[in-house]
């Protein structure tokens, strides 16, 4: 579905023509809200639904970033984290990987992958099997050694602030196509403690394309494959 459509059928929802009561300006903060919620959905069951390289550093022997500063290390680039991230739209909100690359930001030469500490604490732990680890606390990012060379950090960056603007935009938010009717199902929801109630045949379909937009997920486009996404453990890497 394209955003014309998506923000035509929102209105559909909620029933309400006038403009004066529901503005444009209502519908894209609705729709907003709806879409962040559907991204959340399904990066909760598969990270890399929406992962993308969020920035790229050449570390020399920093044992700590602090993703907020701005550079995030000198000569480096600006910050993805903290109030000039998401002022500028380069706001993170997961990380999903870091990753030591030959060539800086060439993700199609991976040299490593670090493995997320489950605390600050396990910086520390002795476990020769396992690759180098980075911890995130709050906007610092540290490390169980002081790595050398060139990193990516991936993850699921914050849309846009002006995404909806446009309503009369033809392009789809993202590929996952055939499940953009939640989209308005969902900012109808957040429109409806507005209006003070939720029509019982929306929230049946909310309920119903819910369900299916998570198995959708878990499992893949791939027809009659096993259970693609699986929960990550401590110590193993899975993609």
């Amino acid at each position: 579905m394209t955003i014309q459509q998506i923000a035509r059928l929102f209105r559909q929802f909620v029933d309400e023509p006038n403009k004066t009561f529901l503005t444009d300006t209502d519908v894209s903060l609705y729709l907003q809200i709806g879409y962040d919620q559907f991204r959340e959905m399904a990066t909760q069951i598969d990270p890399k639904t929406f992962a993308e390289p969020l920035v790229s550093l050449a570390l020399t022997t920093q044992n700590q970033i602090d993703l907020s500063a701005n550079p995030i290390i000198t000569g480096g680039p600006q910050p993805i984290l903290g109030n000039f991230a998401f002022t500028n739209n380069r706001g993170a909100l997961h990380i999903t990987d870091v990753v030591q690359t030959q060539v800086l930001g060439d993700l199609s030469n991976i040299l490593q992958i670090l493995r997320a500490a489950g605390s600050y604490n396990d910086l520390y732990v002795p476990d020769l099997l396992a690759a180098p680890t980075y911890y995130l606390q709050n906007t610092l990012m540290f490390f169980s050694g002081a790595p050398q060379g060139n990193y990516t950090i991936l993850g699921v960056k914050q849309v846009s602030n002006s995404f909806w603007t446009n309503l009369n935009a033809t392009t789809t938010p993202d590929d996952l196509v055939i499940y953009h009717d939640l989209i308005p199902l969902l900012a109808y929801r957040n429109y409806a403690i507005r209006d003070g109630a939720l029509a019982p045949a929306a929230e049946a379909q909310l309920q119903k394309r819910t369900a299916e937009f998570m198995e959708y997920i878990q499992f893949g486009r791939q027809m009659r494959a096993n259970n693609r996404v699986l929960v990550e453990d401590h110590d193993v890497y899975y993609y």
